[in-house]
């Protein structure tokens, strides 16, 4: 979408010739600058600083994703419970290289189900302890218990400040402690909706930009207690794919798949030809879509029956996976809008074709249990599509995390399917509980502004989100 505008000035950074002096050193000196300090006393210094990103956690492993400053040799010892002396259930050898920009994923498996764990990691030479950290592998409850309460975290636009770089002019993102209060909630997962970063002109009309893009976020400050406060899983949308409101045609598609492979640890194994999958998450399944690989550029003619945003394939796997999928919640994660009827920017409105397929396969195959996730916006709605005989369908935009803000118009404000209350013009992010019995699960959204406090929520039932499916 086009670049919204500023935030009301009070919103804005108060001191940018601050912001202006830390983001203007170089990448190497803003690593070593925002290197965390985890040795102990007794232990070797730190060799060199380095990044951990928690990836995706099931029953028996999780991924973690390293990034140094050189090549090295390195070792993660990973000890049940929380004692760093105990004796490893494993140890995992990692090389970082400068081919991948000194980053690796490394899986840990060999885990047990519903257990905390901590990691060590250290330089293989000098033995110096370069990071530590906690995680949690998931409960392995079916067929043995209630399944687990499950919380989940998830938005959009992430823009952080970087001058050299940035249009000329007053800051455009800011609110970067909503970022520690996401960390502070300890969710079992953070899921991004795209626009994760935000490529410049300088950034994605190369390989290598693109890399520095990822490289800066990756070892922002603001950015490193949530990295390893919970598991992350991200889709993308187009400032991660490459210019704004960027489709199939851009020509360092190649480029962007390769460094969003590179820097988000993957959560399932990707088809060659995009990114899309679905994770497990307690008992609801995330299907995460791809609104980029396929897309047609938005100027297509909207009444053109080839016009795809996520194209045939991707499709045709999604309804498969819907019909598989016995999950009393199924949420479908887009960077764009899927249902909104009144917007003039990104949305699948604009391609009605593969909508109105996708829409008629839902109501002939009576899928429960359906709701929606989307980004972009740079503001936060609820949005639901009425249906005759079946439970409505709901769609929840939360957007931005950091970014600007766009000017809500009065079409959005009158939009019949929008829910009275829900949209909020400021920065946010939305957490999703779900909780009861087995045959009895609820779901509760709940939009949190920067300082995680609370500005409204719905509640759902598995039993509401399957009326009119059942013969």
């Amino acid at each position: 979408m086009s670049r919204p505008l500023l935030p009301p000035a009070a919103e804005r950074p108060q001191n940018p010739s601050r912001r202006r002096a830390l983001f203007a050193a170089t990448d190497l000196a803003l690593l070593t600058a925002a290197a965390p300090s985890l040795s102990a006393a007794a232990e070797p210094a730190v060799a060199q600083p380095l990044r951990v990103v928690h990836g995706f956690a099931d029953h028996l492993s999780i991924n973690l994703w390293l990034q140094g400053t050189r090549a090295d040799a390195l070792e993660v010892d990973v000890r049940l419970g929380e004692s760093t002396t105990a004796k490893p259930v494993t140890t995992v050898p990692v090389q970082l290289d400068a081919r991948t920009d000194f980053t690796e994923t490394i899986a840990v498996a060999g885990l047990e189900p519903g257990e905390r764990y901590n990691y060590t990691v250290r330089s293989t030479k000098s033995k110096a302890v370069l990071a530590r950290g906690t995680f949690k592998t998931q409960v392995l409850w079916q067929w043995r218990t209630e399944p687990p309460t499950v919380r989940i975290a998830t938005g959009s636009c992430a823009y952080l400040n970087d001058f050299k770089y940035d249009r000329p002019g007053k800051p455009y993102g800011g609110g970067e402690e909503i970022f520690d209060s996401i960390a502070n909630l300890s969710p079992d997962l953070m899921l991004w909706l795209g626009d994760n970063i935000y490529t410049r002109e300088a950034d994605y009309t190369s390989r290598e930009g693109i890399n520095r893009r990822y490289r800066f976020y990756r070892s922002h400050p603001t950015m490193q207690k949530l990295w390893t406060a919970t598991p992350h899983v991200a889709i993308w949308d187009d400032h991660d794919f490459g210019p704004d409101n960027s489709d199939f045609s851009y020509p360092g598609a190649g480029w962007s798949h390769e460094m969003f492979l590179r820097y988000w640890p993957m959560p399932y194994s990707p088809p060659a030809d995009g990114l899309y999958g679905k994770i497990l998450q307690g008992d609801v399944d995330i299907f995460m879509l791809d609104d980029r690989t396929w897309r047609f550029p938005e100027r297509w003619p909207d009444a053109s029956a080839d016009k795809a945003m996520y194209g045939a394939k991707q499709m045709l796997w999604l309804k498969a996976a819907l019909t598989y999928s016995r999950a009393p919640f199924k949420i479908i994660a887009g960077g764009s809008q899927f249902f909104n009827k009144v917007s003039t920017a990104e949305c699948w409105a604009h391609y009605a074709a593969e909508q109105a397929d996708f829409l008629r396969f839902l109501e002939e195959r009576k899928i429960p249990g359906v709701l929606f996730l989307s980004g972009d916006r740079h503001f936060t709605q609820h949005l639901r599509i009425q249906r005759s005989g079946l439970y409505p369908l709901n769609e929840i935009t939360t957007s931005p995390l950091t970014s600007g803000l766009s000017r809500v118009s009065d079409a959005e404000r009158s939009n019949p399917d929008l829910v009275a209350g829900s949209l909020l013009a400021e920065r946010n992010f939305a957490l999703i509980t779900v909780t009861g019995p087995r045959t009895e699960r609820a779901l509760t959204l709940e939009i949190r502004d920067g300082r995680g406090e609370k500005k409204w929520e719905w509640t759902t039932t598995a039993a509401e989100l399957t009326q009119g499916t059942k013969a």
